[in-house]
């Protein structure tokens, strides 16, 4: 009697060699879907300055941004950040003159639709774009949703279980390994006697 176990073996039982007798495993899943107004709106604007100089530039794209800083600041219902800042010499196709171009984009997330929307408006006024205007589902409220759908997915499996062990003859089921947001192992009850 020779006994070899693989690495995979050994870190990792197989339950049809250690399951009592009168017991079965099956495989089941689940899926929960459920559609979800988003909550979050996000615009994305921006401040490009062209100019010969690449110092007044930077002091315009600066300027700029500061009074739009200032203004968001106080809007509390808006959460504002900065983003890329690029300043780069480029050819003027027509003409052949070197020129320096800058910019530096600003994004603004909010639940309060109509400030987001009334502080973008303002800082249009200031001379920055607008680039995008979407919404999205706010984390905390992706958070939640995943939560409740995770526990009606269990509940679903576990009905599931008490059905087939019911059809196959047993009194209950165990969920023994449960599968959530695509992780592996696969989710299987094992009907009991």
């Amino acid at each position: 009697w020779v006994s070899i176990a693989t690495p995979a073996l050994a870190q990792r039982e197989d339950p049809l060699l250690t399951m009592p007798d009168g017991q079965a495993i099956i495989n089941i899943s689940a899926t929960e879907r459920l559609e979800v107004e988003q909550d979050l709106l996000v615009a994305t604007l921006a401040v490009q300055i062209v100019d010969r100089d690449p110092r007044a530039v930077q002091n315009q794209i600066n300027q700029t941004m500061s009074k739009a800083l200032s203004r968001a600041q106080k809007v509390s219902s808006v959460k504002s950040s900065t983003g890329a800042y690029q300043v780069y010499e480029y050819t003027e196709p027509r003409t052949k003159e070197r020129k320096w171009r800058g910019q530096q984009s600003l994004t603004l997330k909010s639940k309060a639709a109509d400030d987001l929307l009334g502080l973008a408006g303002d800082l249009q006024d200031l001379g920055l774009n607008m680039n995008g205007l979407t919404y999205m589902l706010a984390p905390e409220t992706a958070a939640r949703i995943q939560d409740q759908l995770m526990e009606a997915a269990l509940a679903q499996l576990q009905s599931r279980a008490e059905r087939a062990a019911k059809a196959l003859g047993k009194s209950k089921a165990e969920l023994r390994e449960i599968n959530v947001q695509g992780q592996t192992p696969q989710p299987y009850a094992m009907p009991m006697a």
